[in-house]
């Protein structure tokens, strides 16, 4: 008791009374309560959140906190971690999840519906964990706690307290509306671990304030004490892995480090960026940009198997400017700093790589949409590959694209045969919706069609008609029975003769 006392006025927090820290507890418990508001202004925050990451609004992302009620529940969970009361941690949890779930489900619905998709960089600094967020959530909920203490500045720390915990939800639902279960899981795991230091924070105040029910007034009834273990595990578990994930990161960083410049071997070699990309199911990346009077042949291969040996496995992208003076290299650094500012959006790219290879066969041009994350795949002509392989190379790419639609643009034919009605498919004739699908890839409107005289064409012409290809008549001599003839390419235009 004394030395809580001692370390209570040594960090200036007050000693209250058991009627003042009381009261507190029970103005928390109240605050936190799940109330028609608390639901309003979660889903309102969100969704002002979720504007601000597509657009990359700092300035927006912060004015959606202003109106976030996540501090309460958060306050009502940590007293009752510093209590040790299951039923109120059971409680509050119940009010933090709910405002979760409606942070991610109008994410995800705004996502759905918005033509804005790109992952900004607002987006990509919230799907992984980083030692700064953590620390921001840290000294939040310290002053959070603080705050709820001393009853003053609790509105501005809510909005420190939101900004840690509503845009990485708001990230978890662009995630689920994109496809992208990395971003998700990445964006979801940051949450948890600003969710738990916050409220651990938040309990360690309570706890040395005084404030905190007496360890005497527990109830140690079962189903409370699976409730309060349940949480604090839920909790603690991926705070404890965030914790572990930085340590990690942090020792290959300076192993990195001292691997590039033992490879390049310079006295006045400056590493102008080093970034670890380390997806939460892969292995790591390390990305370097190192300014050295003299370029390293294989340095790469230097670096990778130096830190194989130290056990640490990697793969390594290193890009050496060879720049002789100083003035040189100070402008080298400049410029690389103000290319690593403006990359933000560059690190949403898609796997081109992976692609390539899912494809199987060599392409002329890839481009992409990044407002839709659509990219488009035009191959060379295969020998003895139809269109039906082309739409199969499509199906086959897309289940490696991690978020991405890719689009197969086959070799263009001047005409098609269809197999129509109920004749078996001949050799040289694609089913219909291949060839619709072809017709689509290949940005065609209307197409001629010709068909047996005998041969109705309605359903036919009904089924491009709702793929939005109209038809024209085609004039041909003959066309055999059980298929169509379409003309994708007409004839060249009339010139006038001299």
């Amino acid at each position: 008791m004394r030395w809580r006392i001692r370390f209570a006025n040594a960090i200036l927090l007050p000693e209250l009374s058991p009627k003042d820290a009381y009261e507190l507890r029970h103005q928390v418990i109240d605050e936190g309560a799940l109330t028609q508001g608390y639901v309003l202004m979660c889903a309102l925050s969100a969704g002002i959140a979720t504007l601000g990451l597509l657009q990359s609004s700092t300035a927006v992302v912060i004015g959606a906190m202003l109106i976030s009620p996540l501090m309460s529940p958060i306050a009502a969970l940590g007293f009752g971690f510093a209590s040790i009361d299951g039923q109120r941690i059971r409680d509050a949890a119940k009010v933090v999840l709910v405002g979760a779930l409606i942070g991610v489900a109008t994410g995800m619905l705004l996502t759905l519906i918005s033509p804005i998709r790109t992952a900004t960089p607002e987006i990509l600094a919230r799907t992984e964990p980083t030692l700064l967020d953590l620390a921001v959530a840290l000294l939040s909920g310290i002053a959070g706690g603080y705050a709820t203490v001393l009853g003053k500045g609790g509105t501005a720390i809510g909005v420190a307290i939101a900004t840690a915990l509503m845009p990485p939800l708001a990230t978890v639902g662009y995630g689920l509306g994109v496809m992208n279960p990395a971003y998700a899981l990445g964006a979801f795991l940051l949450f948890l671990t600003n969710l738990s230091a916050i409220a651990f924070a938040f309990a360690l105040i309570a706890r040395l304030s005084g404030s905190a029910r007496p360890i005497t007034n527990v109830e140690w009834k079962p189903r409370y004490i699976i409730a309060g273990l349940a949480a604090f595990f839920v909790l603690a578990t991926p705070l404890a892995f965030t914790l572990m994930r930085v340590s990690e990161e942090t020792s290959l960083r300076s192993a990195a480090r001292s691997a590039i410049a033992d490879a390049i071997g310079s006295n006045t070699l400056s590493i102008a960026q080093l970034d670890i990309d380390w997806p939460l199911f892969g292995s790591p990346q390390v990305h370097a940009v190192v300014v050295t009077p003299r370029f390293k042949e294989g340095a790469e291969d230097i670096v990778r198997n130096l830190l194989s040996h130290q056990d640490r496995e990697a793969t390594i992208l290193l890009q050496q400017i060879v720049a002789a003076d100083t003035p040189s290299q100070t402008r080298t650094m400049i410029d690389a700093a103000l290319e690593r500012a403006a990359a933000g959006i560059a690190a949403d790219a898609p796997p081109v790589d992976r692609i390539r290879a899912s494809i199987a066969i060599p392409t002329r041009g890839i481009w992409t949409n990044q407002a839709d994350r659509v990219v488009n795949v035009e191959p060379m002509a295969a020998p003895d590959w139809t269109l039906t392989d082309y739409r199969h190379a499509e199906r086959v790419a897309n289940t490696s694209s991690e978020g991405w639609q890719i689009r197969v643009i086959p070799p263009v034919t001047a005409r098609l045969l269809v197999g129509h009605g109920e004749a078996p498919i001949a050799k040289d004739t694609v089913p219909t919706d291949v060839a619709i699908w072809a017709i689509q890839r290949w940005g065609m409107k209307q197409v001629g069609l010709a068909m047996p005289p005998e041969q109705a064409a309605d359903a036919l012409i009904s089924a491009f008609e709702n793929a939005g290809i109209s038809t024209r008549p085609l004039l041909v001599e003959t066309v055999d029975a059980g298929t169509a003839i379409i003309e994708i390419v007409g004839p060249p235009p009339t010139t006038t003769q001299p």
